[in-house]
Parts: C-alpha cells; structure tokens; sequence
C-alpha cells in the first residue's frame, strides 16, 4: 500500500471517530435536552413553577429553544402572580396572569396555566364578592328580626299599659257600682224609716183625736 492511500486511510479513520464522537455527543445531549424538557413540563402541569424553571434552566444549558428562553419569563410573572393571590391582591395577580398569557412567543403550555388560574381568581373574586352581599343581606336579616323584637315588645308593653288601664277603669266602674247600690240602699232604709214615722204620727193624731172625742161626751 501506497504512502498516500495509507494516509488517506488514516485521516478517514479520524474522519469517522470524530463524527462516531459527536454523533454520541449530540445523542447524549438530546437525551439530556429533551429529559430537562419534560422534567420542566411536568413541574408546570402541577404549578411547581420553581421546579419548572430549573428544568428549563439546565435545557437551555445543553440547548437554546424557544420554549426553554420564553418559560423562564412566563414563569416569573406566574410566580408572583402566586404571591399576589395569597395577599388576595386579585387584581394584581389577574393582570400578571395576562402579562404570561401575552409573552411574545410565549409557551402554549404555561399560556393554558396561566388562563386556568385567572378563571380561578375570577371566580374567587365573585366568589368574595357573593359571600360580602350575603354578610351585608345578614346583617340587614338581623337588624330587621331586632327592629321587629323590639316592635313586639313595644306592643307587648302598650298591651300590658292599655290592660292595665282597662282594669283599673273595671275597677272604678265596679267601686262606682257599688257605692251607688250602698247608697241606693240607704235611700230605701230612709224611706222606709220616714214611711214608718209617718204612719206612727198618723196612728197617734188618730188615738189624740179618740181621746178627744171620748171627752166632749
């Protein structure tokens, strides 16, 4: 074999341990890559956005895409929209909900996970919103069942003055009643007192007149 094919044999030999290596590179890196990725997705399909980011972080180490640059800004607006709903600040966390909706070129999965959750503050809001007009319509309840205690207990002491009242004028007119018959029936004694003195003077001037008739004979 000649000296130039050997060397040609040789340097196609490197040739193809290169290649051989960097196709085992890129595999391993793909297989890194694409587990980072999937490792990241689920994090976001359970809202551990912190987890998320990480995974992304160690993808976009091996590879850049867009999904491994656009997550970690999406990320962080979910992550402090988290923060402002458990300060209820609704309003807050529904207009970072929309900045990671919005994010140009933004990732459709971390898009849908960011419309979930305004949803659920929407509905807590309502939800607050319901249960305050409700307290209030309670309150409202509560003062009208005072008023209306109060009302019947007014009327229960109004009937209670107006009973009273009532008795005590029964009263007067049975006391009256009475005084009047006591006097009705001194009144008839009276008369009959005076009836009898009458017809005793009427019995004496008739013994007087007999006597006198008994003297002129």
């Amino acid at each position: 074999m000649s000296r130039k094919k050997i060397i040609i044999s040789v340097i196609g030999l490197i040739i193809i341990i290169i290649a051989g290596y960097a196709a085992m590179m890129w595999f391993s890196d793909d297989r890194t890559y694409n587990r980072e990725l999937n490792k990241a997705r689920n994090a976001v399909a359970v809202q551990d956005w912190q987890t998320a980011k990480q995974h992304y972080q160690a993808s976009r180490k091996v590879r850049v895409s867009i999904e491994n640059r656009t997550a970690s800004e999406q990320l962080d607006y979910l992550a402090r929209a988290d923060k402002a709903i458990k300060q209820q600040n609704w309003e807050s966390a529904k207009s970072l909900y929309q900045r990671a909706i919005d994010t140009n070129g933004g990732i459709p999965l971390l898009k849908k996970a960011a419309k979930t959750n305004q949803r659920i503050v929407n509905a807590e809001q309502d939800s607050g919103k319901y249960k305050a007009s409700v307290s209030s319509l309670e309150k409202s309840l509560d003062k009208k069942d005072k008023d209306l205690n109060d009302l019947k207990k007014q009327m229960s002491d109004t009937n209670a003055s107006v009973q009273a009242v009532q008795d005590s004028a029964n009263k007067a007119v049975a006391d009256a009643n009475a005084a009047a018959d006591k006097a009705n029936a001194t009144a008839d004694s009276a008369n009959k007192q005076a009836q009898d003195a009458q017809k005793n003077n009427k019995q004496d001037e008739h013994k007087d007149d007999q006597k006198d008739d008994n003297k002129d004979k």
